[in-house]
């Protein structure tokens, strides 16, 4: 019996626990069903994603004691590799009144961005269907260690991650999302055997400060980590008809700072984060040469505002600068990316109506998600959605005949 099941049937023992309780011990299982499907929004109306997912999670409280797991079952009709079961979490968590202590597999997040990386770097992302996903699904949990110790107007944390995790770069023909071309020549012949040696030497560790204040809350952090996005080098064959791209992922220093500050119907939130020996990729013309490392500054503003009738409206700025800027990098010396947010609730709540943009100010292009949610029940959602993608350049321009139809239905126990 091969792993998947035995974790299977396992989990699913689990369901008999819900809502048990043996003297203190108090264990729940909960979780939801999902099913999404997207169909491209021009010729030749293919479908972009097919897939539907069942998500459990196990809480177990005793004590000062506490346990969680979640896995999640997928069949994914359009990328069958993407079929199967993971387990997501799994952590134990033990919690005193001036300390608490975490370890296992883990979603760490730091910052106050909404939807965007700044001192958010723990964590890698998978990007297998870029952004037409749920943020919270692209999030990528991490095998850890955490202590903190905790008083009332500070917090102090170490993270310490043994081996690290990178990112998921679609990189596959059969993936609508891939980062390469996947017709026509030149062919792509891609390596991304290049991750770091599973060494003592190689773990991540970090550390943060915490102050809650009156009338604002403020955080400093450090982190010794790596580059979780792959940085590439690019060489070509005698005759040009193929490309060999090589993966290349190097330490990483970062020390950040974030703020958070209520006034009235207002938030206003700000990130910054210094990266030391930032590994940037050189220009397409630039072959043979592994990427150069460069100093930069990522920092970030942004306001949420609560005008009132269950209106949310949200902005984000940010802006990435590499002070010692040389010409052969394929990133521009500067880097700015802005989000905008609107969301309206309606009929008691039953229905949501909601359009994100993230906007490539740079390179003149955008990605923006407008959907609605309507709640026929307390467990049941459907939703339906257009994402919209536009530019010739950048991030979006990579995917600007991927906008799509999508249709989301969730049951929630």
């Amino acid at each position: 019996m091969n792993r998947s099941i035995k974790l299977f049937l396992l989990l699913v023992c689990f369901v008999t626990c819900k809502n048990i309780s043996a003297q203190d011990l108090k264990a729940d299982f909960t979780g939801f069903v999902d099913t999404y499907h997207a169909v491209r929004s021009k010729s030749p109306y293919d479908f972009m994603s097919s897939r539907t997912r069942f998500r459990g999670e196990l809480k177990m409280l005793k004590g000062n004691s506490y346990f969680f797991t979640s896995f999640n079952a997928i069949h994914n009709s359009i990328l069958e590799s993407q079929t199967g079961i993971e387990l997501r979490e799994a952590f134990f968590e033990y919690s005193d009144k001036s300390w608490d202590f975490k370890a296992g597999r883990q979603i760490v997040t730091w910052g106050v961005a909404d939807g965007m990386r700044i001192t958010n770097i723990i964590t890698a992302m998978d990007m297998t269907e870029f952004l037409a996903q749920d943020y919270d699904d692209i999030m990528m949990p991490v095998n850890a260690i955490k202590l903190r110790w905790i008083k009332p107007k500070m917090n102090f944390e170490i993270i310490y991650v043994p081996i690290p995790s990178f990112s998921i770069i679609p990189y596959e023909a059969e993936n609508p999302w891939s980062v390469f071309p996947t017709n026509g020549k030149p062919v792509f012949d891609i390596n991304m055997d290049n991750k770091p040696e599973l060494e003592l030497a190689n773990s991540e560790v970090g550390a943060r400060f915490s102050f809650f204040l009156p009338g604002a809350d403020f955080s400093v952090s450090a982190l010794h980590t790596w580059n979780k996005m792959p940085v590439f080098s690019r060489s070509y064959s005698s005759n040009d008809d193929t490309v060999f791209v090589q993966a290349f992922y190097y330490r990483l220093n970062m020390i950040g700072f974030d703020f958070s500050i209520p006034k009235g119907q207002f938030v206003f939130r700000g990130e910054a984060a210094y990266f030391i020996g930032e590994a940037h990729e050189l220009d397409d013309e630039i072959i043979n040469t592994e990427p150069i490392k460069k100093n930069s500054l990522n920092w970030l503003i942004g306001i949420d505002w609560y005008p009132g009738n269950d209106w949310t409206i949200t902005a984000q700025y940010s802006h990435k600068l590499i002070p010692d800027y040389i010409d052969i990098l394929l990133e521009k010396e500067n880097t700015i990316l802005s989000t905008a947010g609107i969301t309206k609730k309606l009929f008691r709540s039953t229905l949501s109506v909601s359009t994100f943009a993230y906007i490539d100010v740079s390179n003149g292009g955008f990605f923006d998600r407008s959907s609605i949610d309507y709640a026929l029940s307390d467990e049941i959602h459907i939703m339906l959605g257009y994402d919209w993608f536009h530019g010739d350049k950048g991030m979006f321009g990579l995917y600007k005949n991927n906008s799509e139809y999508w249709f989301k239905a969730k049951y929630s126990f």
